[in-house]
């Protein structure tokens, strides 16, 4: 039963090999040629992650890029949002991985980029709740000034920015909001101690919220959604126009879409924590826009 709550938590935790990035420059066309290709992965991904623990969840991405596509990828820690559009920009990476939000803002910078698909956990929107008991007296953000808050240890951006943008007065911040941030091991043990009392309140994530109620029906029978985040765009995957060839794109997003088809890339897919990549949506662009007023970057806020 746990164990599916954390599978549920991993949203767009993208399983990538990192090399780095310094002495390399930009790839030759004959290595774009030959099927090499670099992939830079926004730092966000990762957040707070020990080096062994971060490789080990980084291999399973590389190998499911290798079997769908038959390229041969190098994968490229490409720091925040800004650094890594620069370096899609200056052919260091031919593709970036970016939390929605983040290539928003990145796409902000550098009306060029483009997104090549999306990657998705169960559902192509996001969304971020905070969470309390039913039987509290907690009816508004304002009543949890002072409390202790719990943000579970691997939670995706969109809940970061929730809990940063939303789930606190105006002017104040988590750390002097909050007698306290938890950050509990996984989603079970974050609602877990809601539901105890131990904490007052948790930023939890859409889906794994979904899962958490499936098996723990009784528990979360006593718990209520206090706000819930905007909506927020999937992951993506983004190139720069001309860095590649139409053909070793098409093969590139063919082959990454066709992932779910086989019993194989199922498992791969699961191994990365995500339930397959999609074509982008129609309405992505507006999505995009709409989430980059509603959290802007931090120096434009």
């Amino acid at each position: 039963m746990r164990r599916g709550i954390r599978m549920a938590t991993g949203l767009t935790t993208l399983a990538l090999v990192l090399v780095p990035v310094c002495g390399q420059g930009r790839l030759g066309a004959a290595e774009h040629k030959s099927g090499t290709i670099r992939v830079g992965v926004v730092g966000t991904l990762f957040p707070n992650t020990p080096e062994p623990v971060m490789q080990a969840m980084m291999r399973p991405f590389k190998l499911l890029l290798e079997t769908q596509t038959g390229l041969t990828g190098h994968l490229i820690a490409g720091g925040d949002a800004q650094s890594l559009a620069q370096k899609l920009r200056d052919d260091e990476v031919q593709f970036g991985v970016f939390h929605g939000v983040e290539f928003a803002w990145a796409r902000s910078k550098n009306p060029s980029l483009k997104p090549l698909f999306i990657c998705v956990n169960q559902q192509p929107v996001l969304r971020a709740y905070l969470v309390v008991r039913k039987d509290s007296k907690i009816t508004s953000v304002a009543d949890l000034k002072g409390r202790t808050i719990a943000l579970p240890r691997q939670s995706r951006e969109h809940c970061r920015l929730f809990l940063h943008r939303r789930c606190v007065a105006p002017g104040t911040t988590p750390e002097t909001f909050f007698t306290s941030v938890t950050t509990p091991a996984d989603v079970s043990k974050a609602l877990d101690e809601v539901f105890r009392g131990k904490v007052q309140a948790a930023v939890i994530d859409g889906v794994a919220l979904a899962c958490y109620r499936h098996f723990k029906p009784g528990c979360a029978a006593r718990l209520q959604n206090l706000l819930e985040s905007e909506a927020f765009p999937p992951a993506v995957i983004a190139y720069q126009p001309g860095s590649l060839s139409d053909a070793l794109l098409q093969r590139f997003r063919e082959g990454m879409l066709a992932a779910k088809s086989s019993q194989r890339g199922r498992e791969m897919l699961q191994m990365c924590r995500i339930t397959g990549f999609e074509p982008i949506p129609d309405d992505y662009d507006r999505m995009l826009d709409e989430i980059a007023k509603a959290y802007p970057p931090a120096a434009d806020k």
